[in-house]
Parts: C-alpha cells; structure tokens; sequence
C-alpha cells in the first residue's frame, strides 16, 4: 500500500476538510469525521500506478523474489544430483541414496525431541536470543549421541570404518543444520535459512558432478559424502554469521553455568512424537518397497518422490515457512482474522503446488529419455500420482500451522499417527501386490484422508492452550 497523503487543504469540488489518498483512490475526508458517499470517490491511474510500483520494489516482494531463486536454484541442483546418480551410478545406488538422504531427514527428528520446534515457538514469541544458550546446549549433548552411531557403525562394518565415521559426522552436521533451518526461518530469518539450505544441499553438488564427470573415480558415495559434510561445516559457519545479532558469543559463555536439562525435558513430547509421525509417514515406502520389491524400482520410486519432494520444500519456504511466525502471533487475536490469513496461505499454497506439478511433470517427461534407464518409462505414471498428492500434502502441512500457533500439538500428533498407521497398513497390503502403484495411490489417499481430518477439527472449532480461548469457527 502507498503512503497515505494528507493536506489540510482541499481540492477545487471536493467537501470541505482533508484529502486522504488510499490505494489509488482520492476520498474526501470531512473534518466531522464523515466519509463521503462512495460515488464521490474518483479513480487516479497514476497513484495507483505508484502503489503497485512501491509494492512490486517493497522489501517484502524483493524477499520473496530471492527465496525463490534461492529455493529454485536449490531444487535444480537436488534434480541434477539425482538424475546424475541414476544415470552414472545406477538405479540400486540412487536407492542407497535414497536411504541415506532418508536417515539425514529422520535423525534430527528421532534424536530431536521435538526441541527446535518447540524452542522456535519460544523465540517467535520472545526473542532468539532469549532460546540460544539452551538451543547451544542441547547441540552439545547431541556429540555423545552421533559418536555412538559412529562407534556402531565401525562395530557393523568394519571393513568401511573410515565411512562410517564421515556418516555419522555428516549426519550430525546434518541435524545441526534443520534445527537452525527451524529457528530461522520462524523468526526473521528466511533469506539467510534458505541461503545456508542451498550450500548445505546444492552448491557441493554442483561442484563434484562436473567433476565427477570428467574424473570416473570420483564417482562413489565415499568422496560425495565428503563433499556433503565440508558443505555441512560450511553451512554451519554461514548460519553463525547472519545470526551474529542473537549474541552467540554471550551464550556460549553462559553455557557453562547453565543446569543441564536433557532434550526430552525442554522439548513437547507431543510435537516430537508428532514429527516422529509424520517423518516416518513420509519415508517409511521406501523401506517398505525396498523389502518387497527389487533395488532398481526402489531407485525408480526414489527418483520419482525425491523430485516431488524438492517442490513441496520449495512451496514450504517461499509460502508456507515464512508465514509460520506470524501465525502464531496472530493466534493471540480473532479467530475469524486468523482463519482468514490460514486459508490465504492454504490457497496460495495449493495453485503453487498445482503450477509446479504440471512444470513437473513435463520436465521430467523430456528428460527420462537422456537417463538411459527403461523402468523409469514403464513407471511414468507414478510420477503423475506422486504429483497429485504434493497438492494434498501442501494442504495437509498448512492447515497444521492452526494447531502448531495454538500450541494445540496433541492434534497434530492425532492427525500424524493416524495417517502414518493407514500408510503403514495400506502400503503392507498394496505394495506386494501392485508394486509402485500402490505406494504412490498409498501417499495420496493417506494425505487426502489428513486433510479432511484437520479441516473438519478447525470448521469446529478448538481451544488454544497457555493462551485465552482460541475458536475457530469458520470452515476452511
């Protein structure tokens, strides 16, 4: 919205009092406080013409231009490192990597405790640096937890030691990087979280594939986690920087004489079992396909999901991440108000969802061909299923900001553990049976059956918790 103009001094035939311009329109403003009759109000081009010019160059628009870019970029590289994968290494490697990347996602959910989450709640209604000194501590006591995994894994293969030690330290790096992704991105920070996302997921791969291309030796996950966990560091120094204002240096130092409180303590029980839910729904296919069916549809369903999944990530930060801290803050005020910024976001979301499906859909379609492997062509269709459920998904994850803002995590942990038990269920009796048909018709049915849950909980109306009541009336 353009500034608003006022003078004292009123134009030849407009009502005696000020001239107050508001978004393009010219209203006459009587000094008794009276508007006049809406006939009266005149259209100017060029003001409007001002309006949207400020709009299009606010700092807000340049913002969101720059998250997707960044997020763009991100997933070109995360499609590029796949079909690279697929194609110079084989389909039964790209499902290795599948599992790989799996356990990169699940671990800072398993290990996590629910306490990023729950700490970037804190900070969106405090500040950050009111949450760091505990945030540094429990990143501390993550140390043991990572050595352990190591130490197991040198135990279960010790031929591959060396691997195993850089698999764990990539993986904790790994889960240093989601949690501050989390705390960033709900308080102020989702330039500088999307900026640290794409050194740590894209900017090594588009290093080591040119390299590797031109170097067959390079071509292993050896030297590739290698190039994944000196991002990690890298990524992790570049967060401590654009953050420089939360006063690291101050928590550090008040690290020492901090009481220990285990993760579990200062973590929601309910928002981590919650994640542990919906983490597991999301990855628990592709164990269950790699246990009934062969490596390579394992690499074919990899392939097919991974790129989905790189655009529902790119919805969550250009829309539906940046919007989460004002949700919460809006929780304390009308329900009608709130519910009506939940369904902006929830429709935005959704045409988003649905544009970058069809962008999808036909990208992958004209690439498959230079992969050089027949049982992505047999399999095509999955992709169109997959894509049908990123809309239901995206849907399904804003309408989880209502509970998530009202602090109301037991409802979302119902929602998560019901449609991970259908998942579970269905993909058990379906994947044996009709292969990849079935997991794919799987992951949309269990997310349209999410969505019709949370929907009909906030058309009822819920109350919020640690806040005054918190209806929501109105359906979505």
């Amino acid at each position: 919205m353009s500034d608003s103009r006022l003078t004292d001094v009123p134009e030849l035939g407009e009502p005696e009092g000020r001239i107050q311009e508001e978004d393009g329109c010219v209203i006459a403003e009587p000094i008794n406080g009276r508007r006049p009759p809406r006939e009266e109000r005149r259209f100017d081009f060029a003001a409007n013409v001002q309006t949207l010019t400020s709009r299009a160059t606010s700092p807000a628009t340049s913002q969101a231009l720059g998250l997707v870019i960044l997020r763009s970029m991100s997933i070109g590289a995360k499609f590029a490192l796949t079909l690279f994968i697929a194609r110079f290494l084989g389909l039964p490697q790209l499902g290795l990597y599948g599992i790989i990347a799996s356990a990169a996602v699940m671990c800072p959910v398993l290990f996590g405790f629910g306490v990023a989450n729950n700490l970037a709640r804190e900070a969106a209604r405090s500040s950050p640096a009111a949450i760091l000194a505990r945030l540094m501590q429990y990143f501390a006591l993550l140390i043991p937890v990572y050595v352990g995994l190591g130490v197991l894994g040198v135990v279960a293969v010790p031929h591959e030691a060396i691997w195993m030690c850089l698999l764990a330290a990539l993986l904790y790096f790994e889960h240093l990087q989601t949690d501050l992704f989390a705390v960033m991105t709900v308080n102020g920070h989702p330039f500088g979280a999307n900026l640290i996302f794409f050194v740590r997921f894209s900017a090594w791969a588009l290093i080591y594939m040119p390299l590797a291309v031109f170097e067959p030796g390079l071509r292993n996950f050896q030297v590739m986690g290698l190039f994944w966990l000196v991002a990690d560091i890298l990524a992790t120094i570049v967060a401590v920087f654009l953050t420089s204002r939360w006063r690291w240096r101050e928590a550090a130092q008040a690290l020492p004489g901090l009481a220990v409180v285990l993760p579990h303590r200062h973590g929601s029980p309910a928002l981590y079992l919650n994640d542990v839910a919906n983490t597991g729904f999301q990855y628990i296919d592709r164990y269950i396909i790699g246990l009934f069916l062969s490596p390579d549809l394992l690499g074919v369903y990899t392939l097919f999901w991974s790129i989905v999944n790189a655009t529902s990530n790119l919805i969550g930060t250009v829309i539906i991440q940046p919007r989460r801290g004002d949700l919460v803050q809006l929780a304390r005020s009308s329900a009608r108000t709130f519910n009506r910024s939940l369904r902006l976001i929830a429709n935005s979301a959704s045409l988003m969802a649905i544009g970058l499906s069809a962008m999808t859909i036909v990208l992958v379609y004209f690439a498959i061909p230079y992969i050089h492997r027949p049982g992505l062509i047999e399999n095509f269709p999955v992709l169109l299923i997959l894509c049908a459920s990123l809309v239901c998904r995206t849907y399904y994850e804003v309408i989880g900001i209502a509970f998530y803002a009202h602090s109301r995590d037991d409802i979302t942990l119902y929602s998560g553990v019901t449609i991970l038990a259908i998942s579970i269920a269905l993909n058990m009796l379906l994947v044996p049976r009709i292969g990849l048909w079935g997991a794919s018709f799987v992951l949309l049915l269990s997310y349209a059956i999410g969505v019709a849950a949370r929907a009909a909980i906030v058309s009822r109306g819920f109350r919020a918790r640690q806040s005054p009541v918190a209806s929501v009336p109105e359906p979505l």
